[in-house]
């Protein structure tokens, strides 16, 4: 009977231990974006969009041409010295899953004697970014996960929405009129090393058909706050 009340409570006792290294994990994580989501995705989406650029002077075919030319240079070069913020509701769709990021890295050869330093400046060079690359490069160490949305709040003027969520709602969630869609945003896991002060991790922003990008993002942690140090741009739209 003692054997089996020892079991039981060793039982509980690991359950206790991973629940807790689950939760402190995703804390990790939370903390890391908390401290780095404006820096990652900017602030320029406060302000109205820019008009079109005027078409170059040059191919003006007459005289209407090139005062409609001049009008809409000075409309835009106001515009651009002097942004108006916008005063509608700004949304960022954010998946709650995690992408595994594969496909962006299906050229990547991991056994190559100059993987992964090449990847990043010789000034961040070290033995855990070195891991953690190889960690987010290779597939198999993928961990699924989800990322507790509600508990992300340093977003500034940013509304954050579940992209699932939006998609379940509206097919064409992008083209609301009572908000202003920015973009789409989904993240890999997160990669972090024993200190819990270096990480890494995949990032898309898709803000329409031929705008966006997919990057590596570097972070440190220093004074207990969390910073971008390097931004590997693997494709850009």
């Amino acid at each position: 009977m003692k054997k089996v009340i020892i079991y039981i409570s060793f039982f509980f006792i690991l359950v206790s231990c991973l629940s807790k290294k689950d939760n402190v994990d995703s804390d990790s994580e939370l903390n890391l974006l908390n401290d780095i989501f404006l820096e990652l995705v900017g602030t320029e989406y406060y302000y109205e969009r820019l008009p079109i650029p005027p078409m170059p002077l040059e191919y003006a075919e007459n005289k209407q041409d090139s005062i409609s030319h001049q009008i809409q240079k000075e409309k835009y070069d106001e515009a651009f010295a002097c942004p108006k913020l916008d005063k509608s509701e700004l949304v960022l769709g954010v998946s709650s899953d995690f992408k595994n990021p594969k496909r962006e890295f299906r050229y990547w050869n991991t056994k190559e004697s100059s993987f992964p330093r090449e990847y990043y400046p010789d000034s961040l060079h070290s033995k855990d970014f070195d891991q953690l690359l190889t960690e987010l490069v290779d597939s198999t160490s993928f961990e699924k996960g989800k990322l507790e949305l509600i508990k992300l709040k340093q977003t500034g003027k940013y509304n954050i929405k579940d992209l699932e969520q939006l998609e379940k709602q509206n097919k064409e969630y992008w083209k609301s009129n009572e908000y202003r869609y920015i973009a789409s945003i989904r993240f890999s896991d997160f990669k972090l090393n024993k200190n819990n002060d270096k990480a890494i991790f995949f990032f898309d922003f898709l803000c329409g058909k031929l705008c966006g990008s997919g990057e590596i993002i570097f972070c440190i942690k220093e004074n207990d706050k969390w910073k971008i140090v390097e931004r590997n741009m693997l494709w850009v739209s």
